[in-house]
């Protein structure tokens, strides 16, 4: 009997340490799984930074060249030697923020800059002014020689006196659009240029896309009927030169040259 008890003791004896290191593999079991999915969390998260920080930063990249201003100005017939009316001088401010060739032989400057303006303006007097044929749209690039990193560069355009009088042009332009290319290599819109690069009719709508697509065809559709209308400053007259010469002199001019795939 006495054999019996201290037989049944030690197997309850083994029992209770059975269940005690049974208990603690769970617990330990149950830190490691902790511990794992910790470390698989962090490791996740340190993964998806990784993934996620150059892409924001690419959204976030600086265009080599922007805009930070366009500026429309009527100069009066008074102001310009020889002329029979108004002209209207249209100034696009550009900022030159970096270079995108790595193979430039100064990487201080920016080479082949082009900016190309479209304007559409109302018939002033067509009897119905919503319908889109009573639009008319000019457009005109300018190609500069360079520009120098950090500063602003004007780029300069005309639209002639006599244009108001045979399109019966409204005084201000419907909307407007500007397309830059750096060394060949087109500026993409994006959400962080396209109110700078549109006129407020375009980027204000509440859908920029479908408005912008319209916008595109009309452009694509009239711009050829009125081509060379819209001057750069080296294709005006002599005297809309001397004006911005000798008597606009609050800034520096850049240097244009032609395009050569023209």
């Amino acid at each position: 009997m006495a054999i019996f008890v201290f037989r049944y003791g030690t197997v309850s004896c083994f029992q209770n340490n059975f269940k005690e290191r049974k208990k603690s593999l769970k617990n330990t079991a149950k830190q490691v799984y902790c511990l794992s999915m910790k470390s698989l969390k962090y490791l996740f998260t340190l993964l998806l930074f990784f993934a996620v920080v150059p892409l924001f930063a690419q959204q976030n990249k600086e265009d080599p060249v922007s805009v930070v201003d366009v500026k429309f100005k009527k100069i009066q017939a008074n102001e310009i030697q020889c002329s029979e009316g108004q002209w209207t001088r249209i100034e696009v401010m550009l900022l030159i923020n970096g270079n995108p060739d790595e193979n430039a032989n100064n990487q201080q400057w920016v080479r082949n800059i082009d900016v190309g303006l479209t304007l559409v303006y109302k018939d002033e007097k067509a009897r119905d002014k919503k319908s889109l044929d009573n639009l008319l749209v000019m457009k005109a690039k300018a190609r500069l020689f360079a520009g120098k990193v950090n500063a602003k560069v004007p780029v300069v355009f005309y639209v002639p006196s006599e244009a108001y009088f045979v399109y019966r042009l409204a005084q201000d332009a419907f909307a407007w659009s500007i397309d830059l290319t750096v060394n060949g290599s087109p500026i993409k819109l994006s959400k962080n240029n396209y109110k700078k690069l549109l006129s407020k009719e375009i980027s204000s709508s509440n859908n920029v896309v479908k408005v912008l697509e319209n916008y595109n065809k009309l452009v694509s559709k009239a711009a050829s009927a009125n081509e060379g209308v819209l001057l750069p400053l080296p294709d005006c007259p002599f005297n809309v030169q001397w004006y911005e010469y000798f008597k606009n002199t609050n800034q520096k001019i850049p240097t244009y040259i032609k395009d050569s795939s023209k």
